[in-house]
């Protein structure tokens, strides 16, 4: 009960040949048991036999156990999940201090996709789905929705809304306030803005239907794979307004009263240029929570010696993207500590639109001569990314490898002596024997937005010329004009990262590869266009069978190496969380989780103090 068990077993065999030596190599079993938890069990055994001049695989063997366990809470009524803290000794009251970059400019959190909105803002909100992080599975639970059907074709979404729920200004929530919301962002009126789509970036919504007062229909235009769609509609930046108020107001929320939004655990109180005071909701729906009587946000700078100052002097009580050079300290400070996986996938794109570029010989010489992991690495004492996976993100059930792997992998490794050779013939063969004649790399730098950006675009410039003989000229852009050089395409190298928060390839790819409307989509500054390319992400788009889109993903990450339409440096980000021992009802200590500003909204945190 309360448990969903999936078990793949795989077994391959060959045929029998005369067996000179036989060798069994046990796999590893790998437990991990932390209650609310994903528990993973792995064995693999291979067996080998040795023939002169030869070893064939004779059997293998695959064993994986996944044991989802979802921890729900009865509301009063014990007919739907509500949230509540797993510690069953645990006490009410007192002020949460967390840090946060701000203040913001305006209150639009649809116009506003970084921290600056999504965080602070978090916990005055309720979403339709959510993802439960009182574990760091990050299982999708309800929200204001409390149950759904969806359709055979997965076209249709029908969602039954949580009755009883007000807005902080009193009004009662109905199925036309989450149509309202989705609407603003699907199809946000003539000259609002919509920066953070989600879903809507991976999917044509057709419609969106209000049933009766609580129950919505969505209808999409083409079904997707159930992972997709629930990621999708558990978007912790579709925030949940009130239809009069976005009516009132055209949708444009940048100058709204706070006073007058969200269903969230906690209502506005003030904000100044210091910091940003909610109170508990005493109205809540969820009589379960909140806890804590107020969440003080005090503003602090993201990755600066003053958020690391705050958290050893017990200042704030949590903090996230404080400086990876300073978490050796902040490590031995008594504090507790969860790693965020970030959906951000950077890469390099190779501006096609300028020769040599268009020339696959050439972008292949410059991708097997960077070292991807050592750009990486060497970056991650500004701010950490995560070198593993390779063209597809660990953990979203495509071709993935681990870091350990991945740094073997051709393409990816550090450049061997073959890689090199290999590296120069192929420019050679594309005309530029020992780099002779090639025009000057274009590199261009933002310095300005992190020093990450700085020692990335040195190591290249340096490895390129190492490995190649090739010149490459560092321009260094501010951060008002770097999407505006990338996008009119005022560059030859230049690194980009994007979000991926719905974990589907054909989404990200699409967005930094692919063609869209017979143009370049918006994310790919690299001018690549290819109808293979879009033909295979149009078949991942289109397969609903885990299994089959697993094996769409090897043959999309053979064509991706051969075509190198980017070079690809990570997967995704790390972004560490600190906290207080004396906070509990976040995740266990040491726990690593995945999400975009998914750890906002504090309803289940307590103060042991």
């Amino acid at each position: 009960p309360g448990q969903t068990v999936v078990v793949e077993k795989e077994v391959v065999k060959t045929v029998e040949v005369e067996v000179v030596k036989t060798v069994e190599v046990p796999g590893e079993t790998v437990v991990v048991e932390k209650e609310g938890q994903t528990v993973v069990v792995e064995k693999e055994v291979v067996k080998t036999v040795e023939v002169p001049g030869q070893t064939v695989v004779v059997e293998k063997i695959i064993e994986r156990l996944v044991e989802k366990i979802v921890i729900a809470t009865p509301s009063p009524s014990d007919a739907v999940f509500a949230m509540a803290t797993l510690d069953p000794n645990n006490k009410r009251g007192g002020t949460f201090v967390v840090s946060n970059q701000g203040p913001p400019g305006h209150f639009d959190h649809y116009a506003g996709g970084s921290v600056v909105w999504q965080g602070w803002m978090g916990s005055m909100y309720d979403n339709l789905l959510r993802q439960d992080l009182r574990s760091a599975a990050g299982t999708i639970v309800p929200d204001l929705a409390t149950s759904w059907e969806i359709g055979d074709d997965f076209k249709t979404w029908t969602f039954k809304i949580r009755q009883g729920v007000k807005f902080h200004n009193g009004t009662d929530l109905t199925s036309a306030d989450i149509k309202a919301s989705f609407d603003r962002v699907s199809s946000p009126p003539e000259g609002v803005l919509a920066s953070y789509t989600g879903i809507f970036d991976t999917m044509t919504l057709l419609e969106t239907n209000v049933i009766d007062r609580y129950t919505v229909e969505f209808k999409l235009e083409e079904g997707k794979s159930l992972d997709h769609a629930m990621a999708g509609f558990a978007n912790p930046a579709i925030k949940m307004s009130s239809k009069a108020l976005l009516d009132e107001l055209g949708g444009n929320l940048r100058e709204v009263d706070l006073k007058r939004v969200g269903t969230g655990p906690f209502e506005f109180v003030e904000l100044t240029p210091d910091h940003a005071l909610v109170e508990a909701n005493t109205n809540y729906w969820n009589q379960n929570g909140p806890y804590v009587d107020k969440i003080e946000t005090v503003w602090i700078k993201n990755f600066t010696p003053q958020l690391t100052a705050a958290l050893i002097t017990n200042l704030i009580d949590w903090a996230m993207f404080t400086p990876p050079a300073d978490n050796p300290t902040l490590s031995t400070a008594g504090l507790n500590h969860a790693v965020q996986l970030f959906p951000w996938f950077f890469a390099i794109p190779i501006n096609t639109a300028h020769e040599p570029f268009d020339d696959k010989r050439v972008r292949q010489a410059l991708a097997l001569a960077l070292d991807n992991g050592g750009i990486v690495e060497a970056g991650n004492p500004f701010s950490q990314r995560h070198f593993g996976g390779g063209w597809f993100p660990q953990g979203i059930g495509m071709k993935e490898l681990p870091p350990a792997q991945l740094a073997e992998e051709k393409y990816f490794r550090a450049p061997t002596d073959e890689d090199k050779a290999e590296a120069r013939q192929l420019l050679a063969d594309a005309g530029f024997p020992n780099g002779e004649g090639f025009p000057t790399l274009d590199l261009m730098s933002n310095s300005h937005k992190n020093p990450w950006w700085a020692v990335s675009t040195q190591l290249q410039q340096a490895m390129l010329k190492d490995v190649l003989n090739i010149d490459a000229e560092i321009r260094e852009v501010d951060k008002a004009t770097w999407r505006d050089n990338k996008s009119t395409g005022n560059f030859d190298f230049a690194i980009n990262n994007m979000i991926w928060d719905v974990p589907v390839p054909e989404y990200y790819l699409k967005n930094a590869m692919g063609t869209c409307d017979g143009k370049p989509c918006g994310w790919n500054f690299g001018n690549y266009m290819n109808p293979e390319l879009d033909a295979q992400l149009r078949a991942m788009e289109l397969e609903l069978d885990s299994k089959k889109k697993y094996d769409l993903s090897v043959k999309l990450w053979d064509f991706l190496n051969e075509e190198m339409p980017a070079i690809p440096l990570s997967t995704s980000a790390l972004s560490d969380h600190y906290w207080q021992k004396s906070v509990k009802g976040i995740m266990p200590d040491g726990s690593t989780f995945k999400g975009m500003y998914v750890a906002h909204r504090w309803d289940t945190v307590w103060l042991d103090r």
